[in-house]
């Protein structure tokens, strides 16, 4: 009698104990997979997620977007649970994660909102009203929100503006400059809190011209660099490495780059953060792009909606993927199998302390060698059975 209810029960659902994860988003099987990142294998552990699509990590918290619904899923990367599923006021479009994992936040275009939780109680806060709200930039110790609207919902004054959050206090900064701003998508934040190189997408998201702005939004009324915005070609998505920034996009106008080896391109531009300059512009697959990552000296570039073309090889085509290496200044397209439904780039994971890169493309997952810049070879490549969506590492 003394022992009843003092049990523990062996049904619980248990960690897998793998010493390196990865999180693999499934939307239409409705799972998030956890997966053997050292073996690169689907383990057995998959967890329900209604719809997941984009997925970030911080702190040991993962958090998951919804595709169809107004949620957001929060996971335990330590239980390798869902932890909550927590209904927000609209259906997100795009998500970002506080530094220490304890604070998502969704951007709601539809409604013109954005919300923050708390994933520890997986407790909604209010609604900030921010119209057309579709792009979230997160600063690197999370004090800072930069939140872009939809270009294609924007009408004069608001394609010159950007808001700044205050994680805080919920304060909203409106940022409006119509010399500086032209559809300005999203940023790039240089290290500080209050600075950030901003991308604006200009023609390609029905403005002027394409350009990137370095702005200081320490006060009120935000400055800029006291350079003219930075021209180049295209503007949707950008990373920094060391001093250069990598900014992708695609011209809206044709010929579109010198030595494009397509019918359309798009383009890399390879920006020096001392000086403010543009240098290098580097052919890659057209469409839009959102994704972008570094591994191994090399700049991988995601679109979605490009051009699809024929590959040297029988049965192959040029995809989505451009990959530039930037210790040879060279541009690798990777064929891929004709027979794919679609192409789109939606992931990228480099594996740490491997020459590995997981790529989402097409609704499968592609493991790469990082020294080739080709399917892995000594990798059995996965065929997932639904649509992949998001790869996410969760351990060091």
């Amino acid at each position: 009698m003394a022992g009843c209810g003092s049990s523990t029960s062996n049904n619980a659902p248990q960690p897998t104990g793998l010493k390196k994860r990865v999180l693999l988003s499934n939307t239409t099987a409705g799972t998030v997979t956890v997966m053997d990142a050292q073996k690169d294998l689907l383990s057995t552990k998959v967890l329900g997620v209604s719809s997941p699509t984009k997925m970030l990590t911080a702190g040991g918290t993962t958090i998951a977007m919804d595709n169809s619904s107004s949620l957001i899923t929060v996971i335990d990367d330590t239980t390798e649970a869902v932890t909550f599923i927590s209904p927000i006021g609209d259906q997100p479009f795009d998500i970002a994660i506080s530094p220490d994992g304890k604070n998502a936040w969704a951007a709601m275009r539809n409604f013109g909102f954005v919300q923050s939780v708390d994933t520890t109680t997986g407790v909604a806060r209010p609604v900030l009203r921010i119209g057309n709200a579709r792009r979230l930039v997160m600063s690197p110790n999370g004090t800072k929100l930069l939140v872009f609207p939809d270009p294609q919902g924007q009408v004069p004054p608001n394609t010159h503006t950007f808001f700044v959050v205050d994680t805080a206090t919920s304060a909203v900064q409106v940022v409006t400059d119509a010399v500086n701003l032209d559809q300005p998508v999203t940023a790039v934040f240089n290290g500080s809190e209050t600075q950030a190189f901003i991308l604006n997408c200009g023609a390609e998201c029905g403005g002027a011209n394409s350009s990137v702005t370095f702005a200081d939004f320490t006060n009120p009324t935000a400055t800029f660099a006291p350079v003219l915005p930075i021209s180049v070609p295209g503007a949707t998505v950008g990373l920094i490495n060391g001093t250069n920034l990598y900014v992708a996009g695609t011209p809206s106008q044709t010929p579109q780059v010198p030595g494009c080896p397509f019918s359309r391109c798009g383009v890399l531009s390879v920006i020096n953060t001392s000086a403010l300059a543009a240098g290098t512009f580097i052919p890659i697959t057209d469409g839009d792009h959102e994704k972008m990552s570094f591994a191994n000296n090399r700049v991988y570039i995601g679109a979605q909606g490009c051009t699809v073309e024929p590959g040297a090889a029988a049965d192959t085509v040029r995809g989505c993927l451009s990959i530039f290496n930037t210790g040879t200044s060279a541009s690798v397209f990777p064929a891929e199998s004709s027979f794919r439904q679609n192409f789109d780039v939606t992931g990228f994971q480099p594996i740490s302390g491997r020459s590995i890169i997981y790529i989402v493309q097409g609704a499968e997952l592609d493991i790469f060698d990082t020294n080739t810049d080709t399917p892995a070879p000594n990798v059995t490549q996965i065929d997932v059975v639904g649509k992949a969506f998001d790869v996410v590492q969760i351990d060091p």
